[in-house]
């Protein structure tokens, strides 16, 4: 069966960049984060931007859940991380970079 090429190329595109390879950080206009939470918006705009949607971060992401409509909390986005659903690439962050990920996405989704 032939496929066309613009398919192929953004299903290898979607392989290749899993749920990460965003480079970019949109400037932020909102109110000041902790060191915590900037770390954990530069893990998230590396490891979790492509897939997700969360305003913060400039993230548009289409192929996972949209983080300001779910307004996760800290805790349900560690388990999410340490358990990750079968369509979210597995250990994408661990341990303080999770941690930081988690503080991030709980103070600024959906705001």
């Amino acid at each position: 069966m032939r496929r066309s090429v613009p398919a192929l190329a953004a299903a290898g595109a979607l392989l290749v960049g899993g749920c990460g390879g965003a480079s970019t950080t949109k400037p932020r206009s909102g109110p000041p984060l902790t060191p915590e939470q900037t770390r954990g918006r530069t893990l998230f705009v590396k490891t979790c931007a492509v897939c997700h949607t969360l305003a913060d971060a400039g993230a548009k992401g289409i192929v996972g859940k949209n983080l300001d409509t779910t307004r996760p909390s800290a805790s349900i986005v560690l388990k999410t991380l340490a358990v990750p659903p079968k369509n979210m690439p597995a250990d994408l962050v661990s341990g303080a970079e999770a941690r930081a990920v988690a503080a991030y996405v709980a103070a600024v989704a959906g705001r």
